[in-house]
This record gives C-alpha cells, sequence and structure tokens, in this order.
C-alpha cells in the first residue's frame, strides 16, 4: 500500500515538473504536494543564478523571522551553504542528510547550532537540483526534534525525484529568455544602501525592476524586506571586500523576473567622502542578449567542451576552424555538434544558432 501511494505521489510531482510553471512557483506546489510522501516539519527551497550559484528567489515555512532570515543570508549561506550545495552538484550528489554528514552528531554542523537547533529542529534532507553542470536550485526539507529522521526510503524518493524538478527549473529558465521591444528595456535602476543595508536612495526604474521580481512588502526599503536576489549580491560584495580578493569585488547575480526577462544585478562600494561612508550601490537591469543567450546555453545541458564549439559555431567558425582552434580532430567536432543538434532539437547550425541566440530575443526577426 504504501509503495503504491509513493508512485502515485511521485508520478503527481513528475507531472508537476512537467507542467510549464515558472521557478518559484514550481517549488512552491512541489513542496506542497511533497509533504503528503515526505512528511516534514519546516522548510526551505529556491531557485538559483547558474552563473553565480546564488539564491534569486526563495519561500520557506516554519524557519523563524526576521532574526533568522538575516542569519541565513548574511552569514549561513556564505559560510556553510553555497560550498556544500556547490559540492553536491559538482559531485552529482543528489541528496545530503544532515545525520550522515555528520556521522550522527548534528551539532558538529555550523547550521544546526546557529538556525537548526535553536529553532527545534533536528533533522534535515537537504536536496539540490542540478543539470547540465549547473545548479538551478535547492530545497531543505526539515523536521523536529523529537521526531524520527529521514528513512533511507524517503532519500531514495527525494533522490529519484531530483532531476525531473532539475529539468523543470531549467526549462523554466529556458522561458524566461529576455523578449525584445518592452518598454523601458534599457534603463537601469539604482539602488543606494546605508550600513545597515536600508535603501537610503533610489531611482523609479530600480522600484520597477524590483516589482518584476516579486511583490514588494511595505517595508521593502528596509533590510529585511528586499528581496533575496538583492539581499544576495549585496552579502556577496560584503564577503568578497572582506576576503581582499580584489577579483570577486563585483558579484552579479541574475534572477528571472515575472514579466518573462532576466535582470541581472551587480553590487559596488562607493568611496567615504566628506567624513560620510561609503555606500552600497546596486544596479538592476535587464539582462543584456549575450547574457540570456548564454542561459540558452546552460539551459539544454550542454557539456562545457560543447558549449565552447556553440560558440565557435556562433561566430562562424567552420569544422576546420574549430579543430585547429580547440586542437582537436575534425571528427571530434562533428560528433560534439551532433550531440549538440540532438539535445537543442535541431538539425543545422543555422538552426542552432537561430534557437540559442535569437528566438525569444529578437523574435520580430523571424516572424
Amino acid at each position: 500500500m504504501r509503495a503504491l501511494a509513493e508512485e502515485r505521489a511521485f508520478s503527481e510531482l513528475k507531472r508537476l515538473c512537467c507542467s510549464g510553471l515558472d521557478g518559484p512557483e514550481l517549488l512552491g506546489r512541489v513542496v506542497e504536494r511533497l509533504q503528503l510522501a515526505v512528511p516534514f516539519d519546516a522548510y526551505c527551497a529556491s531557485t538559483a543564478d547558474p552563473a553565480s550559484g546564488l539564491v534569486t528567489r526563495s519561500l520557506a515555512g516554519e524557519m523563524g523571522g526576521a532574526e533568522e532570515a538575516a542569519l541565513f543570508f548574511e552569514r549561513l549561506y556564505f559560510e556553510h551553504d553555497l560550498e556544500q550545495l556547490h559540492a553536491m552538484a559538482r559531485e552529482r550528489t543528489a541528496v545530503a542528510l544532515l545525520s550522515e554528514s555528520t556521522d550522527g552528531r548534528p551539532e558538529r554542523s555550523q547550521r544546526y547550532r546557529e538556525l537548526l537547533g535553536p529553532l527545534g529542529l533536528a533533522h534535515e534532507a537537504r536536496t539540490v537540483f542540478a543539470a547540465g553542470g549547473y545548479l538551478w536550485g535547492s530545497m531543505d526539507l526539515i523536521r523536529a526534534r523529537g521526531t524520527p529522521d529521514f528513512s533511507p526510503r524517503e532519500a531514495a524518493f527525494l533522490r529519484r525525484l531530483a532531476p525531473h524538478l532539475a529539468a523543470g527549473l531549467r526549462t523554466a529558465a529556458l522561458r524566461a529568455r529576455s523578449p525584445a521591444g518592452r518598454k523601458g528595456a534599457g534603463i537601469p535602476g539604482v539602488l543606494a544602501l546605508d550600513g545597515r543595508g536600508s535603501v537610503v536612495r533610489h531611482t523609479p526604474a530600480a522600484e520597477f525592476l524590483l516589482r518584476e521580481l516579486e511583490d514588494l512588502r511595505p517595508d521593502w526599503r528596509g533590510w529585511e524586506g528586499l528581496p533575496p536576489a538583492v539581499r544576495m549580491v549585496v552579502c556577496a560584495l560584503r564577503r568578497a571586500l572582506a576576503s581582499g580578493d580584489d577579483d570577486a569585488a563585483g558579484p552579479y547575480v541574475r534572477a528571472s523576473g515575472r514579466r518573462g526577462r532576466w535582470l541581472t544585478l551587480y553590487a559596488s562600494l562607493t568611496e567615504p567622502e566628506d567624513g560620510r561612508p561609503g555606500e552600497t550601490v546596486v544596479v538592476i537591469e535587464p539582462s543584456k542578449p549575450e547574457e540570456v543567450a548564454w542561459m540558452s546555453v546552460a539551459a539544454y545541458g550542454l557539456t562545457p567542451r560543447e558549449e565552447e564549439i556553440t560558440r565557435l559555431v556562433a561566430r562562424g567558425l567552420s569544422t576546420r576552424q574549430i579543430s585547429r582552434t580547440l586542437f582537436i580532430s575534425e571528427h571530434t567536432v562533428q560528433n560534439h555538434l551532433r550531440n549538440v543538434f540532438e539535445k537543442v532539437g535541431v538539425h543545422s547550425r543555422r538552426e542552432l544558432v537561430k534557437r540559442l541566440f535569437f528566438e525569444g530575443l529578437y523574435p520580430s526577426l523571424f516572424g
């Protein structure tokens, strides 16, 4: 009976992953349905920018309030979560249980000591949604102290679900490629934040673009009310500056907006002036066509070599020229191209370039 119920739940979840929902809505629907198959007391789930790995949209339940959210965004995510998520994606480890990663001693985990434990939570099942070598999102299901840990059977269920949800999030990213011709498409927005992270100045375009990301709370100008993508890029800047790594001092994150286009957020720190401390400046702008084209390439799950060859094809290089550029045989180039054609669903170089670099970006050119 239990096996039959699990299969029914899995089939419903798999259909959800293929239903064409955008990333946040898909995660929300999956979490709601997943409660029946793998019960939990708290959760957090997020979509990620595959280029930077940073959170773009997030949702959570029973994970505390503003204090816990600040702890997560400003410390734990960068000190603990981000590295683990990337490692899991890189090593193709879809599910990690807290009890296994700590050898049954959860107090060894910073995340447990500082966030889960104080909230009365004890068991965690972390699932990453990776496809094509990129991280598209993640989900943490958590149980309260005194309840059973996640079983091997439940972990196996999440492991089966992970590739389908990864494909759903990747497809949502592909659908969100920036359309042309939108009014005001090239106008960037600017936010200026003080040392506490509160918005002290902003342009009208910034507020307009932020509303494309999500509904803004009445207190959105305060640090706790800012959308996750803004907080992510600001925290990434702070950590980059604190590390002394000059090359890492210009972080960015891309997030898909609800109006069907991608937005890119950049963060920088101004110099102190007239005895006043510097301000954090966040620039928000519609993603450039070449950035969105990269997203299309990533969304199809091409290997690094296939991506490399695809970019050379887009530049107009012949098979022989690609062979000489990459120091591989022409036969190898052709094999890679056949794999690319199959993944993208095209039959020629012309169709490939059109599909990846023009459709959805300049639809008026093709009627």
